[in-house]
């Protein structure tokens, strides 16, 4: 009943709508029950008594019953289509913008094929409710007690013999709904994971194909379609079950009543008009108890879609933006870690950590793979909350700054390239859309893009694949990094952003950013050294915690891990 309360609640900003349609379905309802009335009518004044005079006025009132009702009906459809569908956009947009707030954290635990298959699957069942759902069941609950006080006005006998069968039927549809639900959300639940595992192979199908595991992976979906196969037919075996049976007790109330109307007529407690009277009443009020079942359905199916979706909506953002959230006057890029700690769950990355990078100031930062080099740089946008110690920018503490303002002057070049299906031009200036094209040409200048960009059939208006298909991984590299640079941000984090690129193509991408460099906070994360050596100051970290710290120089003459590195980088390029 909370869910169903959460749905309607949906439905709020059109509720005037919806009374307009639940009158308008009363109105069809109400010209419906008045039609055996008519009839009984018609058979005993016109027919058996001879009035003739009725038949016209009687003819007319049956016209004009099926016109309001076909009226009715008409616009009652439209408003119920209309609202659905705008109903379903603001939970779809809301969903949306919702999930776009949510941290990083949130994107790690959960799949994005799963998310999709809510954002889709379980929407539409939703949809459904809204545009029938709701009113069938408003009709189906008119019509019954509507065609129960008309009937009982006729013949309360035969209106007593239909109800005899209602507990019956009852208890069958609780019976149903109880065993129905949980299996319809094991239904769900595992066509997110088929969703998930489609997603994700169709993606990465360039690996499948590369390492031969056509096979394997077709074995895997197709176990995980069995899965559902095996829900959907236990749903099926639960409904063959019940809803064969709850028709056959519906359906013998037809009978029933015929034989008790039969029997009252021969007895004389019952005219030839009102039999016939009480036989489209029947219809009436046995139906929605067939049709008992179906709503039941339709509901616990569409109230296990909306739990799914509510589950995202009720997932609060862990990072929140203070209501008193502060800016600098102006951004610098000064950069202070004072003791900073942070864990993933209960996995310790990042060991009191301390560093300040002054305006202007290149950091580079070292170390082995998993030693939280990337998550370092991922903490000043304020993507996860550290456990311990403060980290701030231009003296403000990241938790207590504006979000978007604080992130809009982060430029990321990241070590997994990303570029949306869209032009180069615009995948080089989604972070200021508005930017001009000379712009967008200075900054691919500055990151040696423009000598691949040239060549391309369509140039700057090259359409790239999904995740930046058809490029080179350096060539997406160099898109980023000019991406980055457009926006021009008091501080840019180059993370590992010319591992792709030859030895000269990023000596070139570093002559050109020396100028774009100069006048803003650089953090750099690589793995060669030729990217680092220029740096002010180099970190490595070792399992968490900054175990060096120093310039090339000083570094050099320590001789510990990044002398290291260093002889172990000129060993390989001797032997090459």
């Amino acid at each position: 009943m909370e869910t169903i309360k959460r749905i309607l609640g949906l439905l709020r900003p059109y509720r005037c709508w919806i009374v307009i349609a639940l009158l308008l379905q009363l109105t069809g309802t109400v010209t419906q029950l008045i039609g055996p009335y008519v009839t009984q009518t018609l058979i005993n004044d016109v027919i058996t008594d001879k009035k003739l005079d009725l038949l016209y006025p009687l003819c007319g009132v049956v016209l004009g019953l099926v016109l309001v009702r076909g009226i009715s009906n008409f616009f009652r459809a439209h408003i119920q289509e209309r609202v659905s569908q705008s109903a379903i956009y603001d939970l779809r947009t809301g969903l949306y913008a919702h999930l776009e707030e949510m941290p990083y954290e949130f994107y790690d635990k959960h799949r994005v094929g799963e998310i999709m298959s809510r954002m889709t699957g379980d929407i539409e069942g939703l949809r459904g409710l809204f545009a029938y759902g709701f009113i069938n069941a408003v009709n189906n609950g008119l019509m019954f007690v509507g065609a129960l006080i008309f009937m009982m006005t006729m013949s309360w006998q035969v209106t007593l013999m239909i109800l005899l069968f209602t507990p019956l039927i009852a208890m069958m549809a609780w019976r149903f709904n109880k065993k129905i639900r949980p299996v319809f959300r094991q239904v769900r639940e595992q066509n997110a994971v088929l969703n998930t595992r489609t997603q994700e192979n169709l993606a990465g199908m360039h690996v499948v194909k590369a390492f031969a595991q056509e096979a394997y992976e077709e074995e895997q979906f197709v176990k995980e379609n069995q899965k559902l196969l095996s829900e959907h037919l236990k749903a099926t075996w639960i409904w063959s079950n019940f809803v064969p049976f709850m028709d056959f007790l519906g359906a013998l109330c037809t009978p029933v009543a015929l034989l008790g109307s039969a029997f009252l007529l021969a007895r004389g407690d019952m005219d030839i008009g009102t039999l016939v009277g009480v036989t489209g009443y029947i219809w009436m009020l046995v139906n929605p108890m067939r049709q008992l079942s179906n709503i039941i359905n339709m509901l616990v199916h569409s109230v296990t879609s909306a739990e799914k979706l509510f589950y995202y909506v009720d997932f609060g953002a862990s990072i929140k933006e203070p209501e008193d959230a502060k800016q600098p006057e102006e951004y610098k890029g000064h950069v202070v870690f004072d003791h900073v700690t942070f864990s993933y769950d209960d996995h310790p990355v990042l060991k009191d950590i301390c560093l300040e990078a002054k305006p202007g100031q290149t950091i580079a930062i070292m170390g082995a793979t998993g030693s939280g080099k990337s998550t370092l740089v991922t903490l000043l946008g304020r993507f996860y909350d550290i456990q311990e110690g403060s980290i701030k920018i231009d003296g403000i503490d990241v938790k207590e700054h504006a979000l978007k303002p604080l992130r809009r002057q982060i430029g990321y070049v990241m070590q997994e390239t990303f570029l949306f299906s869209d032009t180069l031009a615009d995948n080089i200036r989604y972070g200021q859309p508005d930017a001009d094209m000379d712009k967008v040409e200075r900054s691919a200048r500055v990151a040696q893009a423009k000598e691949f960009i040239d060549h391309m059939p369509g140039g700057y208006e090259t359409v790239v694949g999904e995740r930046g298909l058809g490029l080179s991984g350096g060539q997406k590299q160099r898109t980023a990094i000019a991406r980055a640079v457009l926006i021009d941000p008091a501080i840019l984090i180059l993370d590992d952003s010319t591992s792709a690129v030859d030895m000269e193509t990023e000596y070139q991408i570093q002559q050109e950013l020396k100028e774009v460099l100069k006048n803003r906070t650089t953090f750099v994360i690589a793995h060669r050294i030729s990217s680092v050596k220029n740096a002010d100051q180099i970190l490595v970290l070792d399992d968490g915690a900054i175990a060096e710290r120093g310039t090339h120089k000083e570094l050099m003459a320590q001789g510990g891990i990044y002398y290291q590195m260093v002889m172990d980088q000129m060993s390989s390029a001797v032997k090459v």
